[in-house]
């Protein structure tokens, strides 16, 4: 049986993970399973930033 979850995650989130994971990372040499995690952090802190701005745009035209 396959279950599907929904995690919103907002900027904030996302900007204190990725901020979690530079700092955990400090001490030990940096992998390749490291960088593709953290490109992935970054590609979702940049949409989540992309969606938000849309949203910000959507709602000036609603009030103009």
């Amino acid at each position: 049986m396959a279950h599907t979850f929904r995690i919103e995650l907002t900027l904030e989130n996302l900007k204190v993970i990725k901020l979690w994971y530079h700092l955990a990372q400090k001490d030990r040499e940096v992998t390749r399973a490291d960088n593709e995690t953290i490109t992935k952090i970054k590609a979702l802190a940049t949409s989540a930033q992309e969606e938000r701005n849309a949203d910000l745009r959507l709602f000036r035209r609603r009030r103009e």
